[in-house]
């Protein structure tokens, strides 16, 4: 295969797993920036061999992992008229059009049923947790993304790291893990698409606020240490 072909094959690909990603969230589920980039690095590093991946190339930055071709995706396919992207809040926030629902609930389908069933879960649990539990759960799982991180207090291993958040029990390596509120497993399954976003947007700005006053406070000193 030409060099011209095989990228023009993995640019398809790319385009299917963004929409196969965004339909496994049904059509009203709406994603924020942060959880597109965590959606596609647990899929790239969880079920790679399910669905011809990895498709991106992920570093640590400022919140875990990233790669900014999760927004070129994401931008090529507004453009085309297959993913909608809400502006008017502080948040983007992306969720697929009729046609690009259709689109990725076909490719969906045709993907081993491990790996539809791996994605739906995900797409509900990244919606119901808070941008904290979030980014704890990835480092706590992949400690090597929290390299750069602003909020290296969320990492394993810091002083201030959390250490009372339950790990999906869908994620390899990862024991089941007792959840005292079912928030995990249940993925809050009973609210509305609504309330799963006000929520989201809520943990998000509780957490934004946490985090500037750790900032504030600077780093943990031992006792006895000046």
């Amino acid at each position: 295969m030409a060099e011209d072909e095989r990228q023009d094959a993995m640019a398809r690909r790319r385009s299917e797993i963004v929409l196969a990603a965004l339909a496994a969230g049904d059509p009203e589920a709406r994603f924020d920036p942060v959880r597109m980039q965590k959606f596609f690095f647990l899929i790239d590093r969880e079920i790679p061999e399910l669905i011809d991946g990895p498709h991106f190339d992920f570093e640590p930055y400022d919140y875990g992992p990233f790669d900014a071709q999760v927004y070129e995706e994401l931008d090529a396919l507004v453009a085309q008229g297959d993913v909608d992207v809400d502006t008017a809040k502080r948040y983007r926030r992306y969720s697929p059009t009729e046609a690009g629902c259709a689109k990725g609930t076909k490719t969906l389908d045709e993907y081993p049923k491990p790996a539809s069933r791996y994605m739906r879960d995900v797409a509900r649990w990244i919606r119901s947790v808070s941008f904290r539990q979030l980014l704890a759960t990835i480092y706590r799982q992949y400690p090597e993304m929290a390299a750069k991180s602003i909020v290296p207090h969320l990492a394993s291993g810091h002083p201030r790291a959390e250490v009372n958040f339950p790990r999906p029990s869908f994620l390899s390596g990862m024991a089941r893990t007792l959840d005292f509120m079912g928030t995990l497993d249940e993925y809050r399954s009973g609210m509305s698409h609504e309330r799963l976003d006000a929520l989201a947007v809520s943990n998000d700005w509780r957490a934004v606020g946490d985090d500037i006053e750790a900032a504030l406070r600077g780093p943990l000193v031992p006792k006895g240490v000046k």
